[in-house]
């Protein structure tokens, strides 16, 4: 019974060369994977799907299905079947198994007096193998804990430490637009977040607008970034003076989800226009009278009310 700290052999030229098809797949602990379908069977997405894994047999649920000349990072791996009904009665005993597994594994952390919090366990299908997630503060040296394990259950046992973000995937929940975690539900990868994509969208950096579960800036903030940016160069800023026609005009709004500039006219009177008519009627606006894009300080005043309500990620 071992740990499994190196990295596996990559057979990915191997199984692309084979493949009709790459599914991606998600285990029970919310673990994302490829894998080469090699032969003539298909399946579909949610299909649950056994698959050949490091000396066993695994299941997973397809998620996404990819043509084999797509670039993935690798293939873990090959599609053995669908699910039998023999394979999903041991899929659900093993969730239960899963709970046992992870409750000794807590006594035991307790018993040695670990600084590590347990995140999540999965059991493969064919229990040959027992992957236990945890969180630390610091390096833990948790060779006694897989001796525990191994002696216990007889597989062989992994242990592996993972980031914050890894372990609200793995927890699962809601986030403040109640719907369910991105990372848990359909993300296969984390991207950066930081604190230039705040300020792109003109939010507020308070922690607790911006911040997940994790802790961490949200996902979804990357979602919008790109539109956001392009918006910056295609609206004019509050306050700027333009020429509309013959009259100069004060910009007093702008809306980029109805893709509409509110203006307050030389003459007093107000208008509204839509993105593409405020450019066919706007002409270059003379030194003398000031410049067309507002000043930094002008654009830091900008407020999610002058963009419009932004919708639901």
């Amino acid at each position: 019974m071992s740990v499994n700290k190196g990295k596996q052999h990559d057979n990915t030229g191997e199984f692309r060369r084979n493949a009709t098809e790459l599914f991606r797949l998600v285990f029970s602990a919310k673990r994302l994977e490829t894998f080469a379908n090699e032969s003539e069977e298909p399946a579909g997405v949610g299909e649950f799907v056994a698959v050949s894994v490091d000396r066993g047999t695994d299941l997973g649920r397809v998620v996404a299905k990819y043509d084999p000349r797509e670039p993935v990072a690798s293939i873990a791996g090959s599609y053995l079947r669908k699910a039998t009904a023999s394979d999903m009665t041991k899929y659900r005993e093993n969730r239960e198994f899963e709970k046992r597994v992870q409750k000794f594994c807590e006594e035991r952390v307790v018993t040695r007096k670990l600084e590590m919090r347990l995140a999540a366990c999965e059991v493969q299908l064919d229990r040959k193998k027992i992957r236990i997630y945890f969180t630390a503060d610091q390096r833990t040296d948790f060779r006694g804990i897989v001796r525990d394990l191994a002696s216990k259950f007889h597989a062989r046992i992994e242990m592996r430490q993972i980031g914050v973000r890894d372990d609200a995937r793995k927890k699962d929940g809601v986030g403040i637009c109640g719907r369910q975690l991105c990372c848990s539900s359909f993300l296969s990868h984390f991207r950066s977040i930081t604190l230039k994509t705040v300020r792109d969208q003109n939010l507020s950096p308070n922690p607790s607008k911006v911040s997940g579960l994790c802790s961490r800036l949200m996902c979804c903030l990357a979602f919008e970034t790109e539109f956001y940016r392009r918006a910056a160069g295609l609206y004019p800023g509050l306050g700027a003076t333009v020429r509309i026609g013959k009259q100069h005009a004060e910009v007093t709004g702008i809306d980029i989800f109805q893709e509409t500039v509110s203006l307050k006219m030389e003459d007093g009177s107000e208008k509204t226009l839509d993105i593409e008519k405020y450019h066919r009627k706007r002409k270059p606006v003379g030194k003398a009278t000031g410049s067309e894009s507002p000043s930094r300080g002008q654009q830091g005043k900008r407020s999610r009310n002058a963009t419009g309500s932004r919708p639901s990620s």
